[in-house]
Protein backbone atom coordinates (compact mmCIF):
# COMPACT_ATOMS: atom_id res chain seq x y z
CA UNK A 1 0.00 0.00 0.00
CA UNK A 2 2.98 2.45 1.08
CA UNK A 3 4.43 1.53 -2.64
CA UNK A 4 1.25 2.70 -4.48
CA UNK A 5 0.53 5.68 -2.68
CA UNK A 6 4.26 6.31 -3.42
CA UNK A 7 3.77 5.90 -7.04
CA UNK A 8 0.77 8.08 -7.34
CA UNK A 9 2.86 10.85 -5.85
CA UNK A 10 5.45 10.46 -7.99
CA UNK A 11 3.33 10.22 -10.60
CA UNK A 12 1.74 14.05 -9.64
CA UNK A 13 5.42 15.92 -9.34
CA UNK A 14 6.21 14.18 -12.35
CA UNK A 15 2.58 16.37 -13.75
CA UNK A 16 3.57 19.21 -12.01
CA UNK A 17 6.65 20.11 -13.43
CA UNK A 18 5.35 19.00 -16.87
CA UNK A 19 2.98 21.83 -16.11
CA UNK A 20 5.86 24.26 -14.78
CA UNK A 21 7.59 23.26 -17.82
CA UNK A 22 4.78 23.91 -20.61
CA UNK A 23 4.48 27.22 -18.87
CA UNK A 24 7.87 28.55 -18.74
CA UNK A 25 7.54 27.40 -22.59
CA UNK A 26 4.68 29.88 -23.83
CA UNK A 27 5.34 32.87 -21.26
CA UNK A 28 9.11 33.01 -22.75
CA UNK A 29 7.12 32.67 -25.95
CA UNK A 30 5.00 35.47 -25.78
CA UNK A 31 7.77 37.69 -24.66
CA UNK A 32 10.04 37.49 -27.18
CA UNK A 33 7.51 38.27 -29.40
CA UNK A 34 6.42 41.33 -27.34
CA UNK A 35 3.35 40.11 -25.84
CA UNK A 36 3.15 41.53 -22.20
CA UNK A 37 1.95 39.06 -19.57
CA UNK A 38 0.51 41.68 -17.39
CA UNK A 39 -1.39 42.98 -19.96
CA UNK A 40 -2.91 39.35 -21.13
CA UNK A 41 -4.14 39.32 -17.05
CA UNK A 42 -5.52 42.51 -17.48
CA UNK A 43 -7.80 41.44 -20.43
CA UNK A 44 -8.55 38.53 -18.55
CA UNK A 45 -9.65 40.50 -15.89
CA UNK A 46 -11.57 43.04 -17.19
CA UNK A 47 -13.61 39.62 -19.63
CA UNK A 48 -14.53 38.46 -16.14
CA UNK A 49 -16.28 41.78 -15.15
CA UNK A 50 -13.26 44.18 -13.60
CA UNK A 51 -12.54 47.64 -13.79
CA UNK A 52 -10.46 49.15 -16.39
CA UNK A 53 -8.95 51.73 -13.91
CA UNK A 54 -7.94 48.71 -11.43
CA UNK A 55 -5.60 46.98 -13.65
CA UNK A 56 -4.17 49.30 -15.79
CA UNK A 57 -1.45 47.63 -18.26
CA UNK A 58 -0.26 50.57 -20.81
CA UNK A 59 2.68 53.14 -19.81
CA UNK A 60 1.15 54.95 -22.78
CA UNK A 61 -1.44 55.11 -25.76
CA UNK A 62 -2.95 57.44 -28.16
CA UNK A 63 -5.90 56.42 -30.52
CA UNK A 64 -5.03 59.94 -32.29
CA UNK A 65 -8.10 61.97 -31.68
CA UNK A 66 -5.82 65.04 -31.07
CA UNK A 67 -2.14 65.63 -30.62
CA UNK A 68 -2.56 66.87 -26.94
CA UNK A 69 0.05 64.09 -25.75
CA UNK A 70 2.64 65.32 -27.86
CA UNK A 71 5.27 67.75 -28.64
CA UNK A 72 6.17 68.37 -32.28
CA UNK A 73 9.80 69.46 -32.89
CA UNK A 74 9.12 70.22 -36.69
CA UNK A 75 7.04 68.97 -39.66
CA UNK A 76 3.21 68.67 -40.78
CA UNK A 77 1.82 66.85 -38.50
CA UNK A 78 -2.24 66.55 -37.90
CA UNK A 79 -5.10 63.86 -36.77
CA UNK A 80 -8.15 63.33 -38.88
CA UNK A 81 -10.59 60.75 -38.55
CA UNK A 82 -9.13 59.11 -35.45
CA UNK A 83 -5.71 58.35 -37.75
CA UNK A 84 -2.74 60.10 -37.12
CA UNK A 85 -0.62 61.67 -40.53
CA UNK A 86 2.72 62.95 -41.45
CA UNK A 87 4.52 64.36 -44.05
CA UNK A 88 5.57 65.73 -46.36
CA UNK A 89 9.09 66.57 -45.37
CA UNK A 90 11.39 66.67 -41.74
CA UNK A 91 9.34 65.72 -38.82
CA UNK A 92 9.72 64.72 -35.48
CA UNK A 93 6.94 64.77 -32.42
CA UNK A 94 8.00 63.42 -28.64
CA UNK A 95 5.85 62.16 -26.11
CA UNK A 96 7.68 61.73 -22.81
CA UNK A 97 7.20 58.49 -20.28
CA UNK A 98 9.19 59.04 -17.25
CA UNK A 99 11.65 56.10 -16.13
CA UNK A 100 10.62 54.51 -18.43
CA UNK A 101 12.98 51.91 -19.51
CA UNK A 102 12.16 48.51 -20.62
CA UNK A 103 8.93 48.37 -22.61
CA UNK A 104 7.17 46.79 -25.44
CA UNK A 105 5.81 49.71 -28.08
CA UNK A 106 3.07 48.54 -30.88
CA UNK A 107 2.11 51.11 -33.59
CA UNK A 108 -1.11 50.02 -35.37
CA UNK A 109 -2.02 50.52 -39.10
CA UNK A 110 0.97 51.98 -39.69
CA UNK A 111 -0.18 53.26 -43.70
CA UNK A 112 2.76 54.88 -46.14
CA UNK A 113 1.20 56.52 -48.46
CA UNK A 114 4.48 58.04 -50.46
CA UNK A 115 7.87 58.81 -50.17
CA UNK A 116 11.38 57.21 -48.69
CA UNK A 117 10.03 56.17 -45.11
CA UNK A 118 9.09 56.63 -41.78
CA UNK A 119 11.00 56.36 -38.03
CA UNK A 120 9.74 55.25 -34.25
CA UNK A 121 12.26 57.03 -31.88
CA UNK A 122 12.15 54.78 -28.38
CA UNK A 123 14.59 55.61 -25.40
CA UNK A 124 14.04 59.50 -26.18
CA UNK A 125 15.43 62.67 -24.50
CA UNK A 126 16.32 65.89 -24.91
CA UNK A 127 13.72 65.92 -27.59
CA UNK A 128 14.69 69.27 -29.55
CA UNK A 129 17.73 67.95 -30.37
CA UNK A 130 17.23 63.77 -29.81
CA UNK A 131 19.22 61.60 -27.96
CA UNK A 132 17.93 58.19 -28.26
CA UNK A 133 17.13 55.03 -30.82
CA UNK A 134 15.39 54.80 -34.07
CA UNK A 135 14.01 52.22 -35.72
CA UNK A 136 13.28 53.23 -39.70
CA UNK A 137 10.32 51.58 -41.89
CA UNK A 138 12.90 52.46 -45.15
CA UNK A 139 11.93 51.59 -48.39
CA UNK A 140 14.66 54.73 -49.70
CA UNK A 141 17.12 51.93 -48.08
CA UNK A 142 15.14 49.73 -49.39
CA UNK A 143 15.03 47.91 -45.78
CA UNK A 144 14.64 48.05 -41.83
CA UNK A 145 17.23 49.74 -39.54
CA UNK A 146 17.88 50.61 -36.28
CA UNK A 147 19.84 54.00 -35.77
CA UNK A 148 21.37 55.73 -32.73
CA UNK A 149 20.67 59.43 -32.53
CA UNK A 150 23.25 62.01 -30.49
CA UNK A 151 22.21 65.70 -30.04
CA UNK A 152 19.55 65.75 -33.07
CA UNK A 153 21.64 63.77 -35.50
CA UNK A 154 21.65 60.31 -37.17
CA UNK A 155 24.30 58.29 -36.68
CA UNK A 156 25.35 55.60 -39.32
CA UNK A 157 22.69 52.46 -39.07
CA UNK A 158 23.35 49.93 -36.41
CA UNK A 159 21.39 46.83 -38.10
CA UNK A 160 20.32 47.09 -41.39
CA UNK A 161 17.95 44.28 -43.26
CA UNK A 162 17.87 44.48 -46.88
CA UNK A 163 13.99 43.92 -48.53
CA UNK A 164 13.96 45.15 -51.60
CA UNK A 165 10.68 42.67 -52.74
CA UNK A 166 8.50 43.89 -49.31
CA UNK A 167 5.08 45.39 -49.86
CA UNK A 168 5.59 48.47 -48.29
CA UNK A 169 2.97 51.20 -49.65
CA UNK A 170 -0.17 48.99 -50.58
CA UNK A 171 -1.60 47.81 -46.78
CA UNK A 172 -0.92 48.98 -43.14
CA UNK A 173 1.69 47.34 -41.26
CA UNK A 174 1.55 46.54 -37.48
CA UNK A 175 5.02 47.54 -35.99
CA UNK A 176 5.92 46.08 -32.66
CA UNK A 177 9.39 47.21 -30.55
CA UNK A 178 10.72 45.16 -27.67
CA UNK A 179 12.91 47.29 -25.84
CA UNK A 180 14.76 44.71 -23.51
CA UNK A 181 18.00 46.26 -21.63
CA UNK A 182 20.44 46.45 -23.93
CA UNK A 183 18.24 44.28 -27.15
CA UNK A 184 16.05 45.90 -29.55
CA UNK A 185 13.89 43.68 -31.59
CA UNK A 186 11.10 44.48 -34.21
CA UNK A 187 8.57 42.70 -35.67
CA UNK A 188 6.21 43.66 -38.37
CA UNK A 189 2.44 41.82 -38.66
CA UNK A 190 3.74 39.39 -35.86
CA UNK A 191 7.14 38.44 -38.26
CA UNK A 192 10.40 39.41 -36.55
CA UNK A 193 12.65 41.77 -39.06
CA UNK A 194 15.51 43.26 -37.12
CA UNK A 195 17.45 42.96 -33.95
CA UNK A 196 20.35 45.08 -32.75
CA UNK A 197 22.18 45.19 -29.52
CA UNK A 198 23.21 48.82 -27.87
CA UNK A 199 23.92 50.12 -24.09
CA UNK A 200 24.45 53.69 -24.69
CA UNK A 201 20.92 55.31 -23.37
CA UNK A 202 18.81 53.17 -20.78
CA UNK A 203 15.65 55.21 -20.50
CA UNK A 204 13.27 57.86 -22.20
CA UNK A 205 10.37 58.20 -24.02
CA UNK A 206 9.25 57.33 -27.56
CA UNK A 207 8.34 59.56 -30.81
CA UNK A 208 7.87 59.33 -34.94
CA UNK A 209 9.79 60.82 -37.24
CA UNK A 210 9.09 61.46 -41.31
CA UNK A 211 11.26 62.70 -43.55
CA UNK A 212 12.05 63.93 -47.74
CA UNK A 213 8.57 63.37 -49.38
CA UNK A 214 6.97 60.80 -46.66
CA UNK A 215 3.55 60.64 -46.39
CA UNK A 216 2.05 58.21 -43.50
CA UNK A 217 -0.70 57.85 -41.63
CA UNK A 218 -1.36 55.39 -38.03
CA UNK A 219 -4.11 53.97 -36.20
CA UNK A 220 -2.72 54.48 -32.47
CA UNK A 221 0.26 53.76 -30.71
CA UNK A 222 0.64 51.99 -26.80
CA UNK A 223 3.51 51.30 -24.92
CA UNK A 224 3.36 48.02 -22.60
CA UNK A 225 5.61 47.60 -20.02
CA UNK A 226 7.53 43.85 -20.33
CA UNK A 227 6.53 41.95 -17.24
Amino acid sequence: MKNKFLRKGQGFAEYTIMIALVLIIVISSLQLTGVSIKGLFCQAVIGLGGKPGLCSASLFQDDFNNLDQWKIISGKWKTDDGKLCGGPGEGRMFTDIPGAKDYVISLNGAKLDGGNGFGLYFRASNFSKVNGYDFQFDPGAAGFLFRRWYQGNELPAQSYVHKTDYDYYSQPHDIKVVVQGDTFTTFIDGIQVNKVTDSTYTDGGIGLRTWDNTTVCFDSIQVDPLP
